[in-house]
């Protein structure tokens, strides 16, 4: 479910892309985040190509550290040059994308 699950309100700057975690938790990222005025866009097994062109306009990369492959986390790596804007997170869990949200926020 969650190879491009996004909100419709997309302005970049609060775009959270979230890498790994949980298809059926989609929804739950989208709302939390929501609620901290961002949009999210789940990748949970690979990132689109097209992605790659429009990883300058995004926010914040949330990468699941315990439910994402190498190849996935090698993906991101390559994608993103401002490591600043990369969060590793332990768990798949909708607290710990709050909390990278929330000190991306500052």
């Amino acid at each position: 479910m969650s190879n491009g699950t996004e909100n419709a309100k997309d302005d970049g700057e609060h775009t959270v892309v979230v890498v790994g975690g949980h298809g059926g938790m989609s929804s739950r990222y989208r709302d939390v985040a929501k609620k901290l005025g961002w949009s999210v866009k789940h990748y949970e097994q690979r990132i689109p190509p097209g992605l790659r062109h429009s990883i300058g306009k995004i926010g914040l990369v949330v990468v699941m550290v315990g439910m994402v492959s190498h190849a996935l986390r090698d993906q991101v790596k390559e994608l993103v040059a401002d490591e600043s804007r990369v969060k590793y997170v332990r768990t798949a869990s909708v607290s710990a994308l709050r909390a990278a949200i929330e000190e991306r926020n500052g």
